[in-house]
């Protein structure tokens, strides 16, 4: 190295050690302090806020006034709490004039891990609304301002790793709303004025896991409601839960997730045009409380609500998952898969065109199609819509179509109409219903269900009426209609169930969907039934009451003669053959928890008799009958000639069932009552294998207290005196003759 370029490094470097000197010495020469006391009053004056800096220092290396701590107060008909609070702010400022002239030109902010308070009141109104308000700038605070931030406008606000926390302030009287946090908090505007327009970007992480990115343009400052502010959007959010996102509220029952949402979006401060809005992957649960909506707050459309007046161009869900449930409701829930929905020129004063479909596990479809509209502030499920839709192949039990306690299943296609206004919901249509099962302990059909129906809902009270509803099973038609309430998890029925006289052939495969099980083998053919029930209760658990007929029927491949053999016996042993013959059975029945109560029996067979009494079918299937049976050869309807018919030949059948074979006196006596009153009978077993054993004890006290208790211990003490023709002819009957 030449002894010239040695002096020129030394020079160089000297240079440099004086102007580091003189930078390291600028602060003990400058006390930046001096300028906190201005700043703190021009920031005041342009926020409309109270803001307080700790102390200054200067950092001349970045080119900035350090701040140890930094606030910006609150609204105070909001909060006593700051509205934003930094441990660190950089103040960044022109140094030469700051140093040679002592003039302070502020170029841009950077807070690092600030935290920020947003309120918001129950009529939508911001604790920012009020920033920048001008109603309390005198022109001299304008102009410090100008002077201090170069023309009323500043290089740049950055904000890192922030902490935004957002809160309601509730109305007296309403409940406090949950607070949410975001964290990482990063914001970048460029430019930033009041009276212009400025970009900015923003990036905050979700609870959860979900992030949220945003950029676009804003500005000018609205300076009487910064709520009110223009501005355009690019937003972005990913692995979004709307309910820990602090999106939805917690009343409204929707949880899960959301893989993204883009949108994009221009507000004017009076409309909010979103131009697209696409949600993909939605896998969300919609939990029914059955209670009617809450009614909005009086002043509920007070405040400056974007969603008050919005327009959107074009809605589309994509590959999404729902399932509904209902609360305190036990069975699976139903889930929709593959939903897809479009929506096109929304607005919160129109209505607008849609469409929807979706896949149930079942491998049924849902599709609709219609206009919906406008949204309704108070809730969702009061929005005016009228659609049309088509399921195929939809599982009863599983889909939400009907309450899942109902027991209800069968494979069903379904074309309907609905509306509402708003304030009533109506739908009327058709289905086709396959393998329908209407009993907890019922079996599909074999028999296809079809129906029409005509149903009215009062959405603010859930209280709703059937009308015009028919169900055909076959060729036989059932009329349905009443009325219902919905209250939290139970729904109560007020139903009316009629056929008149419709075909039995029709409804005999349907029987098992009722729970009826007939003995193996056997079928009702031929005749008619008719029934008016009544159908209360909830749907969880429904009393089905009221009278039925059967007339003209047979119940075929069941010999109920060979069955009541020992009962027959007494009378000649008459059988009915493979089909018994029913002229009538009528009953009133009562349905209560899977339970059968039928009381006023009567039964006509014209091979067998008559019987009339009462019992019981529990939800197992066992019986529980005490009936009283009048053979046709007993009650004269017959023409036998057998001395079975005669009352000494019940006398003679009796002694084998009687133990001691009491006396002859005592059989007549239970004779000739059989041959009054009928013979009782109880009816045990199950439907699907009944037995019937004659009631001796009945069967002795119809004949008579006295000779029942003598017969009924084998010991009857009868004086000569007492004897009687009756008793004569039983003893002749009974090889007891007298020589």
């Amino acid at each position: 190295m030449t002894s010239r370029n040695r002096k020129i490094l030394i020079v160089a470097a000297s240079v440099i050690v004086l102007v580091v000197v003189v930078i390291t010495c600028i602060p003990l020469f400058l006390n930046a302090d001096n300028f906190r006391a201005r700043i703190e009053t021009t920031l005041s004056n342009s926020l409309g806020r109270k803001v307080t800096l700790g102390k200054l220092s200067l950092s001349v290396w970045s080119g900035s006034l350090v701040a140890d701590n930094a606030s910006v107060a609150d609204d105070p008909s909001f909060s006593t709490q700051p509205f934003l609070q930094a441990a660190s702010v950089k103040i960044s400022v022109e140094l030469l004039p700051l140093i040679l002239s002592r003039q302070l030109h502020i170029s841009g902010f950077t807070l690092d891990s600030p935290k920020i308070q947003l309120l918001r009141t129950g009529t939508g109104t911001w604790n920012y609304s009020s920033i920048g308000n001008s109603q309390t700038k005198a022109p001299s605070k304008q102009q410090d301002t100008a002077d201090v931030f170069g023309g009323l406008t500043v290089g740049y606000v950055d904000v890192n790793n922030g902490q935004l926390t957002v809160g309601s302030v509730p109305a007296a009287g309403t409940p406090t709303l949950p607070t949410r946090v975001y964290d990482k908090l990063d914001l970048d505007v460029k430019k930033f004025s009041f009276d212009k327009q400025f970009p900015y970007s923003a990036s905050a992480s979700l609870p959860h896991g979900g992030s949220v990115t945003i950029l676009g343009n804003a500005g000018p400052v609205n300076q009487k409601d910064a709520s009110l502010t223009p501005f355009s959007a690019r937003l972005v959010l990913k692995n979004l839960d709307p309910l820990a996102a602090g999106f939805v509220d917690a009343a409204e029952g929707i949880s899960g997730t959301v893989d993204s949402i883009t949108a994009d979006a221009l507000w004017n401060g009076r409309l909010l045009h979103i131009t697209q809005l696409a949600i993909d992957s939605p896998r969300l649960t919609l939990a029914s409380t059955n209670q009617p909506p809450k009614p909005a707050p009086a002043n509920g459309q007070a405040g400056n609500t974007m969603l008050n007046n919005f327009a959107l161009d074009k809605l589309e869900v994509k590959n999404g998952t729902i399932t509904m449930t209902s609360a305190g409701k036990a069975g699976p829930p139903a889930v929709y898969q593959q939903l897809n929905a479009n929506l096109t020129n929304f607005s919160s004063t129109t209505s607008a065109p849609f469409t929807l479909s979706a896949v149930v596990p079942s491998g049924g479809s849902v599709n609709a199609s219609g206009h919906a509209g406008p949204l309704s502030p108070q809730a969702s499920s009061s929005t005016p819509f009228d659609a049309q839709m088509a399921l195929k192949h939809i599982d009863l039990a599983t889909s939400g179509l009907l309450a899942a306690d109902a027991g209800i299943g069968g494979i069903a296609n379904l074309d309907a109409k609905a509306n509402s206004n708003g304030q009533v919901l109506n739908a009327t249509g058709t289905a086709h219903v396959d393998g329908i099962r209407l009993a907890k302990n019922g079996s599909p059909s074999s028999m296809p269900v079809d129906a029409s129906f005509a149903v009215s809902e009062n959405i603010s009270t859930l209280a709703g009426s059937v009308q015009n509803t028919t169900v055909a099973i076959g060729k036989a038609p059932i009329a349905i209609s009443g009325t219902y309430q919905t209250t939290g998890p139970a729904t109560t029925l007020n139903l009316k169930v009629n056929s008149n006289a419709v075909s039995i052939d029709e409804l005999q495969a349907f029987l098992p969907a009722l729970g009826v099980h007939l003995p193996p083998g056997s079928r009702l053919q031929g005749g008619t039934l008719t029934t008016s029930l009544a159908i209360t209760g909830s749907s969880a658990s429904p009393v089905i009451s009221g009278p039925v007929a059967l007339e003209n029927t047979q119940l075929s491949g069941f010999d109920l003669g060979s069955k009541l053999s020992t009962i027959t016996a007494l009378t000649g042993g008459s059988h009915t053959g493979s089909a018994t013959a029913i002229r009538s059975l009528k009953m009133n029945v009562r349905v209560d928890g899977g339970d059968v109560r039928t009381d006023n029996v009567a039964l006509v067979m014209p091979a067998l008799g008559s019987a009339t009494g009462n019992g019981t079918v529990s939800a197992a299937g066992a019986l529980n009958y005490q009936m009283l049976l009048k053979l046709t050869a007993l009650g004269g309807g017959g023409t036998t000639t057998s001395a079975n018919s005669s009352a000494g030949g019940i006398a003679g059948q009796l002694m084998g069932m009687i133990p001691g074979q009491g006396s002859g006196g005592g059989l007549g006596g239970i004779a000739g009552g059989a041959l009054k009153n009928g013979i009782p009978v109880a009816i045990g077993g199950t439907t699907s294998n009944p037995t019937f054993t004659p009631d001796m004890r009945g069967l002795a006290t119809a004949g008579g207290i006295n000779a029942a208790q003598g017969l009924l211990h084998g010991k009857q003490s009868q004086t000569p005196a007492q004897t009687n023709p009756l008793g004569n002819a039983l003893g002749g009957l009974l090889n007891h003759q007298k020589n």
